[in-house]
């Protein structure tokens, strides 16, 4: 891994174009965890999962879990797990129910009994940092101005915006979180999708977690029409 990054030599100049990469997930999540001297998975664990009351995240499902450990199905319906890998627990290797993701992105919407330190933290994801035509990237998560048209979050998680490097805006200074604004990921590995989006200004979030790999755009259609359907109700 220290081999392939002392090699690798980017396409664009830094700060112009936005290409997703896990690889450089990975690497944020390894930086940070040697810049505070322990591992990834126990900085996790001791910093973020207990003061949240998360207690079925695991990085390995312990035994007497493993029979709520949902295996995922792959193209041709074979039953599959997360393989390991190199950064994998930074980048995709985390085991979670819809439950303890929600009870992260209620976090995320209401900080208020979060120590000073992890609500901090927590804003500095959500802080915008360039756009990207309608989307504002920050640290994982992306944001839209809400209310937000369907057919813009599908272009923010298009095969297009996640495959290609895209043009853009750099902001300077950073975009600070923002109560009316739209926050989403996705996330796909082998035989599992998930996506998550919230709104702080409504106190409105969704977490879905499928052990099959649905097409981003099925996702957050979905999505979308439980929280217009839930808002409009109000």
């Amino acid at each position: 891994m220290v081999d392939y990054y002392r090699q690798w030599q980017p396409e664009s100049s830094p700060g112009s174009h936005r290409l997703y990469s896990n690889p450089s997930m990975g690497l944020f999540g390894y930086l940070a965890a040697q810049s505070l001297g322990k591992r990834f998975e126990t900085l996790m664990e001791e910093d973020l999962f207990a003061p949240l009351g998360l207690e079925n995240s695991y990085y390995q499902v312990p035994d007497d879990q493993m029979a709520s450990y949902a295996y995922g199905y792959s193209k041709d319906d074979e039953p599959i797990r997360v393989n390991p890998g190199m950064l994998d627990a930074e980048a995709y290797g985390l085991k979670s129910t819809a439950a303890d993701v929600l009870t992260f992105v209620e976090a995320n919407m209401d900080g208020a009994e979060l120590d000073e330190s992890l609500g901090q933290a927590m804003e500095i994801t959500r802080t915008g940092y360039v756009d990207v035509g309608s989307m504002t990237q920050g640290l994982g998560w992306e944001s839209y101005a809400y209310p937000v048209a369907l057919d813009e979050l599908v272009q923010g998680n298009s095969l297009e915006m996640i495959l290609e490097a895209n043009p853009v805006n750099r902001l300077n200074p950073p975009l600070a979180p923002r109560q009316q604004a739209l926050y989403n990921k996705t996330g796909s590995t082998n035989g599992f999708g998930g996506y998550v989006a919230f709104v702080p200004s409504e106190q409105i979030g969704i977490v879905m977690l499928a052990n099959r790999n649905y097409p981003n755009e099925a996702r957050i259609e979905a999505a979308h029409q439980i929280l217009t359907a839930l808002t409009d109700e109000r």
